[in-house]
């Protein structure tokens, strides 16, 4: 009798978790994110937590070329 309710049943979609941050999302990004998720923190406190690291990490990198520069001349002055 009530079979025609079961074809209009929607069918299910899988929620894939979408972070705020996610451009580039690396391990510890992620298991910040999970950690949010079991604590039940307030993910303006993981956003800020991220781009932190994000910029950390920038500057190390931009440190670590400077660094490269500097002993390609100096390898270069010595060689003179």
């Amino acid at each position: 009798m009530f079979n025609w309710f079961k074809k209009f049943k929607k069918p299910e979609v899988v929620k894939i978790k979408q972070y705020p941050e996610e451009d580039f999302i690396d391990s510890i990004e992620e298991s910040l994110w999970q950690i949010k998720d079991e604590y039940d923190l307030e993910t303006e406190e993981v956003v800020v937590l991220v781009r932190s690291k994000r910029k950390n990490f920038d500057y190390i990198h931009e440190v670590r070329e400077k660094i490269k520069k500097l002993k390609s001349i100096l390898i270069e002055q010595r060689r003179k």
